[in-house]
């Protein structure tokens, strides 16, 4: 006799209908044949990095799901598939988007623990979101723990991308293109148009300073070889956190960081760490 078959994951993707448009989102229920354990909203990167980290955010949901998480992954105000331009994003725009989705699924999963899912600079605007929202836990996916830091790796790959070019009347420098966007209040960068008031949000934004609430922060860092040296700054951050009730949780991983590879890669290692941990803490 044959083994019955599991009940695999059901993946209901939707827009939500919001005053300024719609934002596509995709709902992962928990594996029907486990006891419901949580709901996780995941918040995507920053520019290309949501593309390039569009696969493994895909089979970590689905991992989630398949251990009886309820899984919500939202494109936020002028990225991926939902509405708006780039150069009209907030940085308050997108954590009201966040609340929407958190709403949701709240309202779904009644009574269960909600966690924050962040990838890179999505990592430190799911801290930011957290300070103001009822959650329960964050999981960070080599975040950005400065906005600083994020924006001027941005400006970097910009020139970088015009030197290939070949025109030397493009080059600069972080500060010059800064310059520029002040003074004009736009700035193109990769085919993205830049505006002054998100880049300002984003540079004040500092994980260290965030006021959050009493919770759980599971920090995964992968790059190979494994990030070892972060964590010292895992222990600083840990010891300003505490003081709030904070409990991190620092994971180093060796892996290829998928989030900046010219092609679309995997971490293998980083979705079974992840996995592992949730899977324990079920």
């Amino acid at each position: 006799m044959n083994a019955p078959l599991l009940t695999l994951p059901r993946v209901e993707p939707f827009f939500f209908n919001v005053e300024t448009g719609t934002r596509f989102s995709l709902y992962h229920a928990p594996a029907p044949q486990l006891r419901a354990r949580g709901a996780i909203l995941y918040v995507h990167p920053f520019a290309d990095e949501l593309n390039k980290s569009r696969r493994m955010a895909t089979l970590q949901a689905r991992r989630f799901a398949a251990a009886g998480y309820a899984v919500l992954q939202i494109d936020m105000f002028g990225c991926g598939d939902s509405c708006g331009d780039f150069s009209q994003v907030r940085w308050e725009a997108w954590k009201d988007d966040l609340e929407v989705a958190r709403a949701w699924l709240a309202e779904r999963t009644p009574g269960l623990p909600m966690h924050l899912w962040g990838i890179r600079l999505g990592g430190l605007l799911a801290l930011d979101f957290a300070c103001g929202a009822p959650v329960d836990g964050v999981i960070l996916w080599q975040p950005f723990l400065n906005g600083r830091t994020c924006i001027n790796q941005f400006l970097r790959q910009g020139l970088a991308a015009r030197m290939q070019d070949g025109d030397p009347a493009r080059f600069g420098t972080t500060s010059e293109l800064r310059a520029d966007l002040l003074a004009r209040g736009m700035l193109e960068v990769g085919g993205y148009e830049l505006a002054a008031p998100l880049v300002q949000a984003i540079d004040a934004c500092d994980a260290a300073a965030l006021p959050l609430p009493p919770c759980r922060v599971h920090w995964f860092a992968s790059a190979s070889p494994a990030p070892s040296r972060l964590s010292a700054s895992a222990e600083r951050i840990a010891r300003r956190w505490s003081a709030h009730g904070v409990t991190l949780h620092f994971y180093p991983i060796e892996g290829r960081p998928f989030w900046g590879a010219n092609d679309i890669a995997e971490c293998p290692a980083l979705l079974a760490a992840t996995s592992a941990v949730f899977t324990a803490e079920a």
